[in-house]
């Protein structure tokens, strides 16, 4: 069931979204290194893309099992 909602998510997903997602993943990287000010000025232009394009910076816990 997973796979035909992920294909399904790719299958709908604009330019725009995925690059809003590769930004967010960026941020959350240059934070995970201590770079908080890059982060910061990405945040900023994620904050350009218009909203129904961005993507949520705020992530819940995950397993590490």
């Amino acid at each position: 069931m997973k796979r035909g909602l992920l294909a399904h998510r790719l299958a709908d997903e604009t330019p725009e979204k995925k690059a809003a997602r590769e930004v967010v993943k960026l941020i959350r990287k240059l934070r995970w290194i201590g770079l908080e000010r890059e982060a910061e000025q990405l945040q900023t232009a994620l904050s350009g893309f218009p909203p129904d394009k961005r993507e949520s910076l705020l992530a819940g816990p995950h397993s590490t099992d």
